[in-house]
């Protein structure tokens, strides 16, 4: 039973690890939206077509990690509930 309890132990730390490390990218990625938005802001003041339509694709790229790194967050937050709950029972 000890076997078992330590794999669920290494699986907890594992997944607090995995989360700590998704919630810096979330961290980054929002200031690199943040960069991405002045960028825009810039492009829409020069009133070149070309790099408004890049720069709000930008946007839009920088945008969609960030709530890919949202779900992945979700994923980890239900998978640590999950490994907590085979903990609870089996310490029954």
């Amino acid at each position: 039973m000890t076997d078992n309890e330590e794999v669920l132990r290494r699986s907890l730390d594992a997944v607090d690890r995995h989360r700590n490390r998704l919630l810096v990218g979330v961290v980054l990625t929002t200031v690199l939206l943040v960069l991405a938005f002045v960028r825009g802001a810039g492009a829409f003041r020069s009133g070149n077509t070309n790099l408004v339509v890049h720069e709000v694709m930008l946007m839009l790229g920088v945008w969609m990690m960030i709530q890919t790194l949202v779900v992945v967050i979700q994923i980890t937050v239900m998978a640590k509930r999950i490994l907590r709950a085979i903990e609870l029972a089996s310490q029954r």
